[in-house]
């Protein structure tokens, strides 16, 4: 038999996000994740007057892996039975348009329940060659199945913390030893608080101990906030009762713990909440999610900016706008009058576009006199907590993915891997790594 191999396409050499994680053995070949970068997406494309016109532009500039593809179908070879996504990101999962058909040789797609919910709205806006109506899901949640077969290869999907609800590790059990894959995380979010056992506890029940770790490490060698929800509740909070116009905030309509964040401070101050038609949309998909507890429109904790608009015009000291994006348009149509704030509470912009649209918003509070405030906590672990890891799960091999600074990563933890004898494997695109 031959040996297991773990190969990264996305998410390596400098990149942060696009994971696309590839294991083969000679009982079958399955993918962690499969997402696209969005920074090499827009170094060839634009929304919306130069999008890509076929699976083949996107094989074609890089961002889907070419020894992948069959040459017959143009898709994603057949030899691939299963793809497990750790998050409802774009990031982590918009790759799944080049898969051929789950009833035509395609794989079977593995997502958290609450992911799916979250998914299936984001993705409801693809058409045409991008959509990824062609597949078959199988839902999960941690403990319902515990373990998933997929040929030689068992996984066990474990809730962790991260900026969206439906978020997962992946231990694998292969035929050579046990991949862990960390997936999105954090150990400062809310969530974290609330829960007794870490994906490291369940991989020590199961199997003992780990071979390789695929980690994560987006906030390694960058500057990085080291607020926590809590941080951000209690600072917008405060601002927010001071405030004496209208409040905006620019946030992920899947950011269950923001979104909390901000009813409970509407609820604190005497203001309403009310949100933009993406967000109401998401809000109404999270709203059957168990344990979430988000603003739920039935009950009216959030109430769409249509149907509302003319009373926040009328009265905006009153209200908390919900908005994502970098949108301006219902911004400049509120007309927010002097005295309004905005909190950025997502990550900053990074990308060339994005900071593009940022700046024209920028330029609309400006034009109004609203002051702007970034609030935010990382959805990724940080620095000092990605070495506690490390230092727990005690791997033979680390393999660093979702980084902009694989170096800096490197040596950052080079007194525990020193110590301890671990390997530190910097992945090159395309090039298996052996369990051995």
């Amino acid at each position: 038999m031959g040996r297991t191999t773990v190969t990264v396409y996305g998410g390596s050499e400098g990149e942060i996000g696009g994971n696309q994680i590839l294991l083969s053995c000679d009982g079958g070949e399955i993918l962690l994740d499969f997402g696209y970068n969005f920074s090499k997406w827009r170094r060839y494309f634009s929304f919306p007057l130069s999008r890509p016109r076929s699976v083949d532009e996107y094989f074609q500039v890089g961002l889907l892996p070419a020894d992948l593809r069959d040459p017959e179908t143009g898709l994603v070879r057949k030899t691939i039975t299963d793809v497990f996504i750790t998050h409802p990101h774009g990031d982590h999962w918009r790759s799944l348009f080049a898969l051929p058909p789950t009833g035509e040789g395609g794989p079977i797609v593995h997502v958290g329940e609450a992911a799916k919910r979250i998914l299936d709205v984001r993705a409801g806006r693809l058409r045409g060659f991008e959509s990824v109506s062609h597949l078959e899901y199988r839902t999960f949640r941690t403990g319902r199945p515990r373990k998933i077969r997929a040929g030689d290869f068992e996984v066990t999907p474990f809730h962790v913390d991260h900026s969206t609800p439906g978020s997962y590790a992946m231990i694998v059990s292969t035929p050579d030893g046990v991949v862990v894959y960390t997936g999105d995380f954090r150990l400062h979010g809310s969530y974290s608080g609330r829960i007794d056992r870490q994906f490291w506890d369940e991989v020590y029940d199961l199997y003992g101990g780990v071979d390789i770790l695929v980690c994560e490490g987006t906030n390694v060698g960058g500057c990085v906030s080291p607020h926590s929800e809590a941080d951000v509740q209690a600072i917008s909070a405060r601002l927010v009762r001071r405030c004496e116009g209208l409040v905006i905030v620019n946030t992920s309509p899947a950011d269950a713990d923001r979104l909390r964040t901000f009813h409970r401070i509407s609820s604190e101050v005497g203001r309403k909440l009310v949100a933009t038609k993406y967000f109401m949309e998401m809000l109404q998909a999270l709203e059957a999610c168990e344990g979430l507890d988000v603003p739920r429109p039935s009950r009216g904790e959030v109430v769409g900016l249509e149907e509302e608009f003319e009373e926040v015009s009328k009265r905006p000291s009153e209200y908390i706008l919900l908005t994502a994006f970098y949108k301006w348009r219902e911004i400049a149509d509120l007309r927010p009058p002097p005295g309004s704030m905005f909190i950025l509470s997502s990550s900053e912009p990074f990308e060339e576009e994005a900071e593009i649209e940022f700046e024209r918003l920028m330029n609309w509070l400006r034009f109004f006199g609203v002051q702007v405030f970034n609030i935010h906590s990382s959805g990724h672990v940080m620095p000092h907590d990605l070495r506690r890891v490390i230092e727990t799960l005690r791997p033979r091999v680390v393999i660093p993915v979702h980084t902009a600074h694989p170096d800096a990563y490197m040596r950052y933890v080079s007194d525990i891997t020193s110590r301890m004898g671990i390997e530190f494997v910097r992945p090159v695109r395309g090039r298996p790594y052996e369990l051995r």
